[in-house]
């Protein structure tokens, strides 16, 4: 049931996020564009800026598009045993209890050991934020006053129920993951099997009603586990990579985008703009990969590493820039030569990290999680 080319998007798309963080944390005026109540114009900018901030360019540190693959990803992967003949409903339910615990151990390890660099004075990220201009993003990060009792608050419900991002910012992402998983994996397991659509119509309005525009993010995990019953052939893979492209890189500010209608129901605005055009593009290109599209890349050793190490480096990431990546910053010449041995060092660290925290945390937490939940429904 594995789908290397749908690891290899996971490895990637984590990778991006990584990158994304420490753009906005130093050149913050190059995701203006993108997000343009957070980061600042940039006042005089070059050629060069001018390119390196053009739709198609920003799909390299667009940490937003790589969320919603996650969560396309998610739901596609979870509802693999469906499509499977024999043992798909036995799995989906040992899955479903299981998550906790696959999800959780390693959040917990990587809140305790943000906790720790805390505790330590390790963090640097007001400082650098006042310097680079992040200020209404960097700095916004690890507050005076976090305590021990919150950090253990986090580490066993805080991130997945609620998204507590206190100590590790990016695990707002996994409380939807895990709720929207949860909402997927029931779906699946009490829908009539030769109906589909009619139910997932009545699940989307159900989901609407209770998240408003957080919705489209569950919306993402429930189509993703439709993505099995296409079937595109070479031309409609080219079509979907266009179209996912062209959507994944939307921008405000920009004559390729503008023209685009905002999503409204009786003047009152659906889902936010970016986030709406954002998710078709996440589910083409998720559609397209998964169904083989690029695979002599996605299944290459070097992203089959990215996507082994993924989420161990989507929840150290922030702890390596926040820490090593802040204190460089700070102590050599602001300088953007000086950004590129910051990013190689952040990088280089990140990797080692999460090699090392997948091998020691992650795959015990898999093994955990599989043998709980294989104990549930033995005999």
């Amino acid at each position: 049931m594995k789908n290397k080319n749908a690891d290899g998007l996971r490895g990637v798309a984590a990778l991006n996020v990584a990158i994304t963080h420490f753009v906005a944390a130093f050149l913050p005026s190059m995701l203006h564009k993108n997000y343009p109540s957070t980061f600042p114009v940039n006042a005089a900018p070059g050629t060069l800026f001018e390119v390196l901030t053009s739709p198609l360019a920003t799909i390299f540190y667009n940490g937003h598009i790589s969320v919603l693959i996650f969560f396309a990803l998610s739901g596609y992967v979870l509802t693999l045993p469906y499509y499977s003949a024999g043992h798909g409903q036995p799995t989906l339910q040992q899955r479903m209890w299981g998550r906790y615990l696959r999800l959780n151990i390693p959040i917990a390890a990587a809140v305790l050991l943000s906790f720790a660099v805390y505790r330590l004075g390790l963090y640097a990220n007001v400082q650098a934020a006042t310097v680079s201009g992040s200020v209404n993003w960097l700095k916004t990060f690890y507050p005076d006053g976090i305590t021990g009792w919150a950090a253990l608050q986090d580490a066993l419900y805080g991130a997945l129920v609620y998204g507590s991002g206190t100590l590790v910012p990016p695990l707002w992402t996994l409380k939807i993951e895990f709720i929207g998983s949860l909402y997927v994996l029931a779906f699946f397991l009490v829908k009539p099997h030769a109906r589909t659509l009619a139910p997932m119509l009545a699940a989307f309005l159900l989901l609407y009603a209770v998240h408003k525009e957080e919705s489209i993010y569950y919306f993402v995990i429930f189509i993703g586990a439709t993505l099995h019953r296409a079937q595109p052939g070479a031309r409609a893979k080219l079509a979907l990579l266009a179209a996912g492209l062209y959507f994944a890189c939307f921008q405000f500010e920009s004559r390729a985008y503008d023209f685009l209608p905002a999503l409204q129901v009786h003047g009152a605005l659906v889902w936010e703009k970016k986030n709406f055009y954002n998710a078709l593009g996440a589910l083409c290109l998720t559609l397209a990969v998964v169904h083989g599209f690029g695979r002599a890349f996605f299944e290459h050793r070097i992203v089959q590493f990215l996507a082994r190490i993924s989420f161990s480096l989507y929840l150290l990431h922030f702890i390596v820039l926040c820490s090593l990546g802040c204190w460089f910053y700070l102590h050599f010449p602001q300088q953007r030569l000086w950004l590129l041995p910051n990013f190689v060092l952040y990088l280089g660290v990140c990797f080692l990290a999460a090699s090392l925290f997948e091998a020691r945390v992650d795959r015990g937490a898999i093994r955990v999680s599989h043998r709980f939940s294989a104990w549930l429904f033995s005999r």
